[in-house]
């Protein structure tokens, strides 16, 4: 009688009783805590872009008035200053690719509501920002589509793709629950602290020094231009936000910056409202293209009243 290999059948019994049971507990709590995170976590802060990015993608409100942009847009305008059932959908560090993003998700809503947002006076650019505004939705088409060769097949798995990304999340979730820095309001997300006047004065300098030029990507113009043409129904509203007189000094082109919003003024279901040059104390700046809470606050005084004809 052939008796059996005695290490086979210590594999055999480890293979049975200890990682196999260990491998489903894992699974299980890796399960549990993943949905713990992003339900509890990622999904209640709604100044992330995550959030953000679930929110355009898969709930739709009839009445939401919707504010998309920059960080110029999540740093300034405060819905419930401007409008009844407003949001900002603003996304620090995101160029227009992100914008055009979120225009097509909104256009596909049955909706009539006008739709608001910021334009950056550098033109028409790309940059998606933190990967860890995706993750949570990167199963979705359109979001591979936009992070294009930055989808790694890691996104597909659980968990592990927010490998990196854990700190970050807790930190939105933080800043939304306690303000201790931010104001929050409904999506916005807006600095509280004043920079001491050295410290301004240090920005305006290198600021003066900077050159700044205006350029549209002509593929970004071309699509942003087909979704105005497409929704006739909806009324676009583009925003250029305050910045600081110094951002001009060598700004070179900025004239060819106010023909095109005057060509985009031609358009039958577009707003433009030039904000570029309204100037205020220093103390409201963040920095030379970026208002603080108390500019902020201000500015929305000013805006509601021009938005008023077009969202009421």
């Amino acid at each position: 009688m052939k008796l059996p290999n005695s290490s086979t059948f210590n594999f055999n019994l480890f293979l049975k009783y200890i990682l196999f049971p260990f491998l489903v507990v894992a699974i299980f709590l890796g399960g549990f805590f993943n949905f713990i995170f992003e339900n509890k976590i990622i999904l209640s802060s709604e100044i992330s872009g995550a959030f953000k990015v679930n929110k355009i993608i898969n709930k739709t409100d009839s009445n939401e008035i919707a504010f998309f942009g920059s960080s110029r847009a999540e740093g300034t305008f405060v819905p419930d200053s401007l409008v009844k059932n407003g949001f900002n959908y603003g996304m620090s560090g995101t160029q227009d690719d992100v914008l055009l993003f979120f225009l097509k998700q909104e256009c596909k809503k049955r909706k009539n509501t006008p739709i608001v947002f910021n334009f950056d006076l550098d033109g028409f650019n790309y940059s998606i920002g933190d990967i860890s505004n995706y993750l949570y939705n990167s199963d979705n088409s359109e979001v591979k589509n936009l992070l294009n060769k930055k989808f790694k097949n890691i996104y597909h798995i659980p968990l592990f793709k927010y490998y990196g990304y854990f700190e970050t999340y807790t930190k939105y979730y933080l800043n939304n629950k306690l303000n201790l820095t931010k104001f929050t309001n409904k999506g916005s997300s807006i600095e509280k602290n004043e920079l001491i006047k050295s410290k301004f004065n240090l920005l305006v300098k290198e600021r003066l020094n900077e050159r700044t030029n205006f350029k549209n990507d002509s593929a970004l113009l071309n699509e942003f231009l087909s979704i105005v043409r497409d929704n006739e129904n909806r009324k676009f509203i583009l925003i250029v936000n305050p910045y600081h007189n110094s951002f001009f000094n060598k700004f070179y082109n900025y004239n060819q910056a106010l023909t095109f919003l005057d060509e985009l003024r031609k358009y039958p279901n577009m707003v433009v409202l030039n904000f570029a040059k309204l100037e205020f104390n220093d103390d409201m700046y963040l920095n030379t293209s970026h208002l603080n809470l108390k500019g902020a606050l201000a500015f929305n005084k000013i805006l509601k009243d021009s938005l008023k004809v077009y969202t009421y």
